[in-house]
């Protein structure tokens, strides 16, 4: 195979991986050695089959292959961003944690990183360094509705009706289509006896939701 490729290579190894699953372990490796690839084409071989793979669902499998990435180079930010994705959304997040823990320590400049670390940690009933992380993310990306959001619910949580309502208010100037944050703002409302503010707000998420809904 002389002459061959890494383009080539890439072909051959996502029809392996993607077609016939049970042979990743075996005939990926082996092609990959034959034709002796360096360990960057290697990672990149191994980062379009994980693509490839989260693109038909098979999210298992995409996560085997960050896995792999990471045996060989495990300070690989961009594997370890992406398996702590694909943890976070199997809902594993204890392991989403403790792997975007690691990246946003390598690489400080990634606000979705600081998101999901945040809603990880949230979702562990961990709110105090859940707070730290999404104020982290909205410093690195001020239009990020999401994270607001996710404020917003901590304050909730916290029983603070009054910071809850103004990180939702921040989520919806963000984005007038965010019907969950209409919602969770109408509750916030409810709590404080604002009856006409919360209905007004539910009627606007039941009108986001028919909308959709009409598409």
């Amino acid at each position: 195979m002389e002459g061959t490729s890494a383009g080539q290579v890439r072909y051959v190894a996502k029809a392996l991986a993607i077609n016939f699953k049970k042979f990743l372990d075996q005939s990926v490796d082996r092609y990959l050695g034959i034709l002796s690839l360096d360990p960057k084409e290697s990672r990149e071989v191994f980062l379009d089959l994980s693509r490839e793979m989260e693109e038909k669902g098979d999210y298992n499998g995409a996560r085997d292959v960050y896995r792999r990435i990471l045996e060989s180079d495990p300070n690989n930010v961009d594997a370890l961003f992406k398996l702590g994705k694909a943890y976070s959304n199997a809902g594993q997040f204890a392991e989403a944690k403790e792997t975007l823990a690691k990246v946003v320590v390598l690489d400080g400049t990634i606000a979705h990183a600081f998101y999901l670390l945040g809603s990880a940690q949230f979702a562990l009933d961990e709110n105090q360094p859940a707070m730290k992380s999404l104020e982290k993310a909205v410093e690195l990306n001020p239009g990020y509705a999401e994270a607001y959001y996710k404020i917003g619910l901590i304050f909730d949580a916290r029983g603070d009706h009054d910071h809850a309502i103004e990180a939702y208010l921040k989520t919806v100037s963000l984005n007038r289509e965010y019907a969950r944050a209409y919602q969770s703002l109408g509750f916030a409302y409810e709590s404080k006896g604002m009856r006409d503010e919360a209905v007004r707000c539910f009627k606007q998420a039941i009108e986001i939701e028919e909308r959709r809904g009409g598409k």
